[in-house]
């Protein structure tokens, strides 16, 4: 990884102020919306100032002069238009403002280090992992194949994948212990951005073999008096589910509660009940033994697509799997 605090880069990177939350970007008096383009020196220069509380012990750790020093936060203070350093005497502090910089700076410094250090690892074919988050429903059939794409392009690279409930996917990608997750829409989150990728339709799950009569097509009451499976109560789908029933009048009986939705499925296959549940958790093998209805009245789908920080990019092997996901739907949609 790229630790050479002193070294300068041979480009500018971006920081898009707007990245970050509206209460920081007040709170900042930088205004919301604005693109600074500043150099990564002069980053380094403010942070290792603003950790030293001086120029001097700064320039120093830096292998700079100090007048050196005071022209790169010189260059930033007049990209930003504000001052961020307030000097009395040999004392050196930061402004209000300058301390809701510091992190924004140390992220950008932290993202292009490890942009550097993917590239490298790419570049000199060592084994390397990205970390992304998924809802189970996806590992049946959408989620593997960009992965098999994945595997062609980057064969060294391997992927951890933290399957969980919505929930736990966002939070995931909250804390950026995954660089982005696959779910459904995240809806207005001051710090998630959702690229929807396509609509899933919610169908209703029945064993073959099962004496339940059903056509091509339900209506949702019609459901009434069938034994029915259902997801736990941490699921994003039952809760959607139980808003809808609620909005549209119909009682329907759960028999069975599991938390998983692979456990529906078996529930479903072995002939126990119907299950209400996202059309693409029984692709594959999932699929034996179990035939969809879809739901008529009233129709049911959620928006899936990927989730991601507003203010960090994708690393180039995360933009990869990224691009490869992009191209199966496209793919599976031509078919």
């Amino acid at each position: 990884m790229y630790t050479g605090v002193g070294s300068p880069m041979p480009f500018k990177i971006v920081a898009m102020l707007a990245g970050h939350t509206h209460s920081k970007a007040r709170k900042s008096g930088i205004k919301r919306g604005n693109v600074v383009k500043v150099e990564n020196e002069e980053l380094r220069a403010f942070v290792a100032v603003a950790q030293t509380g001086s120029f001097q012990r700064a320039a120093e750790l830096l292998h700079l002069t100090q007048p050196g020093l005071s022209r790169r936060i010189k260059r930033l203070e007049e990209a930003l238009g504000t001052q961020l350093f307030s000097r009395t005497g040999r004392r050196t502090t930061l402004t209000g403002v300058g301390r809701q910089f510091l992190p924004m700076a140390r992220e950008q410094i932290a993202q292009l280090d490890s942009m550097l250090a993917s590239i490298r690892e790419i570049a000199e074919k060592r084994v390397s992992k990205i970390r992304i988050a998924s809802i189970p429903s996806l590992l049946s059939g959408v989620l593997p194949r960009a992965l098999r794409k994945f595997a062609s392009d980057l064969p060294q690279v391997g992927v951890q994948i933290f399957d969980g409930n919505h929930d736990y996917v966002l939070s995931q990608v909250r804390s950026g212990i995954a660089e982005f997750g696959v779910t459904s829409d995240c809806g207005d989150d001051e710090d998630l951005t959702f690229e929807r990728l396509f609509r899933e339709p919610i169908v209703v799950a029945v064993c073959e073999a099962s004496d339940a009569v059903l056509g091509s097509t339900v209506s949702l009451s019609a459901l009434k008096g069938e034994r029915l499976i259902i997801g736990g109560r941490d699921s994003a789908n039952r809760l959607a589910l139980e808003m809808l029933m609620a909005r549209e009048g119909i009682s329907l009986r759960w028999f069975y509660e599991v938390e998983h939705i692979a456990s529906v499925v078996a529930l479903v296959r072995a002939g126990l009940g119907l299950a209400i549940v996202p059309a693409m958790s029984l692709e594959g093998s999932d699929s034996q033994g179990v035939r969809l209805v879809n739901i008529s009245e009233p129709s049911m789908a959620r928006d899936i697509g990927i989730v991601r920080r507003r203010s960090r990019a994708l690393s180039p092997m995360s933009e990869t799997f990224r691009s490869a996901l992009v191209e199966e739907i496209s793919t599976r949609r031509r078919r």
